[in-house]
């Protein structure tokens, strides 16, 4: 028998959203970068997670165009009046330092969100604002666990641009919401996710914080999961389900359930959940709690971690490494 690894359970998601306003609310921002027309983050993995959860709670909320860039070079729409949060943990990312220097060129507003490296380099030579973050509460040091700083560190720069609204009592509660884990329910979702290939469905606000569940699936579990969205799966994914049998008995597909969907969606996840168990396919309803959106958000983002590690202790290994990843860019590096 494989002995146990031993994880820290003290991920300090809490913790790391106050740190990360207080952080983000020391960078003052020059005035050109108030009221932007549109916004784009750029980043890859980890460090654009913050961004997918801000994007989905406050979806209806954001004053201004809100996009991602996962790649070398940004949307074609991006010029001087557009704001770019250039966003690399590490500071080092390829595909990101190439749309710094897109940004560059494109005489864009640039913000510059990072614990160093490169990026910070580039920062200072090019006189950019920049926030460095100081990572003290990720005690494991991987960007997908530093969700707390690069959400809420995105939220003070978009807070002092003027697209976001977003007050002190909600932060606090948030970091309550990160902090309110329920281990056992983590411990039984890993059970039952073990030995499966994972299809975790949510809609609206929670689309972000399940983006978020499925990275901690593939990069703590090293376990295959993909992510959908409801109502749109239920327009292909849906007829998708019936071939190849052979596959059904090894899906489990979690779908989550939130108050605050709107009453249409709330049905359809209950539905989709009945016709995946029709097919063959086990489902499960997880009901995430919260008061507000931005809690919902946290608390499923805890879940997930949490699940994730469960799974990583069922499958005996540990989590922090990513050895292909790290396989793929050293592949990347060579002539």
């Amino acid at each position: 028998m494989k002995a146990p690894i031993h994880i820290s359970e003290d991920l300090r998601f809490g913790a790391q959203i106050i740190d990360a306003w207080r952080q983000a609310s020391a960078l003052k921002l020059p005035a050109s970068h108030h009221k932007p027309t549109s916004v784009v983050v750029s980043g890859m993995g980890g460090s654009t997670l913050g961004a997918h959860v801000l994007q989905s709670v406050f979806h209806d909320t954001l004053r201004v165009p809100f996009q991602i860039s996962n790649d070398y070079h940004l949307p074609n729409h991006v010029g001087p009046d557009t704001l770019v949060i250039i966003s690399s943990y590490s500071g080092t990312t390829e595909e990101t330092l190439s749309a710094a220097r897109d940004a560059l060129r494109r005489k864009a507003h640039i913000v510059i969100m990072t614990n160093g490296g490169d990026l910070a380099a580039m920062a200072k030579k090019h006189k950019l604002p920049a926030l460095i973050i100081d990572p003290e509460e990720n005690p494991s040091n991987q960007p997908r666990m530093a969700i707390g700083y690069m959400a809420m560190s995105l939220a003070g720069i978009l807070t002092q641009a003027g697209i976001l609204k977003i007050s002190e009592r909600e932060i606090k509660s948030a970091a309550k919401a990160a902090n309110t884990i329920d281990k056992k329910q983590s411990e039984a979702l890993a059970s039952h996710l073990e030995n499966a290939f994972i299809l975790l469905m949510s809609a609206e606000h929670l689309s972000g914080a399940v983006h978020v569940f499925n990275n901690q699936i593939n990069e703590n579990a090293k376990q295959l999961s993909v992510a959908q969205l409801i109502p749109e799966l239920d327009h292909h994914f849906l007829e998708g389900i019936t071939f190849p049998r052979s596959v059904k008995k090894h899906l489990v597909a979690v779908l989550f359930q939130s108050a605050h969907y709107s009453p249409r969606n709330q049905k359809r996840i209950k539905l989709t959940a009945e016709l995946l168990q029709e097919q063959g396919i086990c489902a499960i309803i997880v009901d995430v709690a919260g008061k507000n959106r931005l809690e919902e958000a946290w608390t499923c983002i805890g879940l997930g971690a949490h699940t994730s590690l469960a799974l990583a202790q069922l499958h005996h290994i540990n989590p922090w490494p990513v050895p292909n990843v790290t396989e793929l860019k050293r592949r990347m590096t060579e002539t």
